[in-house]
């Protein structure tokens, strides 16, 4: 089986400071399928709206907004229209202390290990949230001033994030079944982005993970919010539509490329998907 592209290996930052900032400007639709990574991510949406699907609760991120994502937590990005958003992406080691206080082996650790969570900012009063999101915009603006000044400023302002969370008793703990679920969807998404351009049954799914299909199909809807035909409908859909915008073969080529072999049953999924025909989709990009 080759490699899978489902766990991100891309280095943040640099080796003496693993943390970057991405800043992404879009015109128009936005896409990152699920993944997962060991950093810790914070996005912050400056205009537009994004919807953040992580495992399976989605979570609509709009102008002035931000979201906590977790080390290891499987996750998918979109945007339907034009968009800015910034991602602060960073290994959790950065927090740590050298020497081994009351804070780092109470608070510190706990976070870095993965045992401590950062919460959904739905939990959050509204004037906690003004002062994360005060917080965030300082660590993207200074992310492009001289580095040792910024280093220690951007981790300042991390841990008075912690501080603040950790006083008002948010961060939850990580459930050892939640971990276990976790891992599993990984498995079966690798096997499906290794083979989605082949023939996938249900049962083939549901042996990775020693379950009957009936229990399977439940158990997947349970962990992503979608069933696991539908998912793989719009991982090959993806695949599609990066093939339309990138190439000029022909659609039917494509739909076959791409493991569906009915090509009327291409057209709907990829419309319904989409919310265009692949010859609309493909049009719609060349034009711009």
């Amino acid at each position: 089986m080759k490699k899978s592209a489902l766990k991100e290996n891309s280095i943040h930052g640099t080796a003496s400071f693993p943390l970057h900032v991405y800043s992404k400007v879009r015109e128009r639709d936005y896409h990152v399928g699920y993944h997962w990574h060991e950093e810790l991510e914070f996005i912050f949406v400056e205009d537009g709206v994004m919807e953040v699907t992580i495992n399976s609760e989605m979570l609509e991120v709009t102008k002035g907004q931000f979201i906590f994502i977790n080390s290891g937590d499987l996750h998918q990005i979109t945007s339907t229209g034009p968009s800015i958003h910034h991602a602060i992406v960073f290994h959790p080691d950065i927090l740590n202390f050298d020497y081994p206080d009351t804070s780092q082996n109470s608070i510190i650790t706990p976070i870095t290990k993965g045992y401590l969570r950062f919460p959904s900012s739905t939990q959050m009063e509204e004037l906690l949230k003004e002062s994360i999101v005060d917080k965030l915009m300082n660590i993207i603006k200074t992310n492009k001033i001289p580095f040792e000044i910024s280093a220690l400023r951007i981790k300042i302002m991390l841990l008075e994030i912690i501080l603040a969370l950790f006083e008002r008793k948010l961060f939850g703990e990580l459930q050892t079944n939640v971990k276990e679920k976790q891992e599993n969807i990984k498995k079966v998404m690798t096997y499906i982005q290794d083979n989605y351009d082949k023939k996938i049954l249900l049962e083939d799914l549901a042996s990775l993970l020693n379950m009957n299909k009936n229990y399977f199909s439940k158990y997947f809807h349970q962990a992503i919010g979608k069933t696991p035909i539908t998912y793989i409908n719009e991982y090959r859909c993806e695949k599609a539509a990066e093939l339309l915008k990138n190439s000029d073969l022909k659609v039917l080529d494509i739909s076959l490329m791409v493991g569906f072999d009915n090509f009327s049953y291409f057209i709907r999924r990829f419309k319904e998907h989409k919310r265009y025909s692949p010859i609309q989709y493909r049009k719609k990009y060349i034009l711009k």
